[in-house]
């Protein structure tokens, strides 16, 4: 049995439909965005079930209320983490996201 685990970005032009995928021959990682409003919880629910993951990894765009939508969606056997940043981190982060959507019409 393979270890199966997801990084979800909330990102405004994500499509959840759209997943990357990496494997080695122990471990899946599961690359998939969510879209900016997180509206689309019972689809990250969906593919977890379709796709037998055991962890989740959540970007810091997550809020708390949104995450425990997400373990509510996905059930006990699904570990969620939700990924946070230092400080200075939080910065260079936020600088670069910000950049990015530049050219972003939402």
């Amino acid at each position: 049995m393979k270890f199966n685990t997801m990084y979800v970005s909330k990102w405004a032009d994500g499509d959840p439909c759209d997943v990357r995928v990496i494997e080695t021959p122990t471990f899946t990682l599961h690359s998939m965005t969510a879209g900016d409003l997180c509206d689309r919880i019972a689809e990250i629910g969906k593919y977890c079930r379709a796709n037998k993951i055991h962890s989740i990894v959540l970007c810091p765009g997550f809020t708390h209320s949104m995450a425990a939508r997400v373990v509510e969606e996905v059930g006990k056997d699904v570990a969620v983490a939700v990924s946070r940043s230092d400080g200075p981190g939080s910065v260079v982060s936020a600088r670069a996201r910000k950049e990015a959507k530049k050219g972003l019409i939402i």
